[in-house]
């Protein structure tokens, strides 16, 4: 009983992490408006989320129930400590060095660490995704997944 204590526990939609379920925390059950459950498919399965700010969430999650990847549409933008969970610095550290090198605007494009991230958008129409390319299933071509 003391280990389960002592481990943290996944809340939602964190990047490499469990996928969201519902009744676990409080305050991430204060930001979601409705959850769907799974859908399965090859090798994965996909939950939606949808948000109090009407952006909507899907996680898929592999096999071992680990989310390898997001996608996130709406008028908002999604909390991406949320969404990027223990990959939020690498998101950080990329958004940093792009902005020192000049880049302003346009889409915001991540790849280090094994994460892959697009970000685009303009106010009440954002999209993106993410996703971890050592916890993508074996064959999936990842690209038609996320469009």
């Amino acid at each position: 009983m003391a280990l389960a204590c002592a481990m943290p526990v996944s809340v939602g939609a964190a990047l490499g992490e469990a996928p969201f379920t519902p009744g676990v925390s409080e305050a991430v059950d204060g930001r979601v408006a409705r959850y769907e459950a799974a859908k399965v498919a090859q090798g994965y399965r996909t939950y939606t989320v949808e948000l109090n700010n009407g952006t909507v969430v899907q996680e898929f999650v592999n096999s071992n129930g680990r989310v390898f990847a997001l996608r996130w549409s709406g008028p908002d933008l999604p909390d991406m400590g949320m969404l990027l969970g223990s990959y939020l610095p690498v998101f950080k550290a990329s958004v940093q060095a792009a902005r020192q090198a000049g880049k302003r605007g346009g889409p915001v494009v991540v790849q280090a660490g094994g994460l892959v991230l697009v970000s685009t958008g303009a106010m009440q129409a954002f999209s993106g995704y993410a996703y971890l390319e050592p916890l993508l299933p074996a064959g999936l071509d990842v690209q038609t997944l996320l469009k």
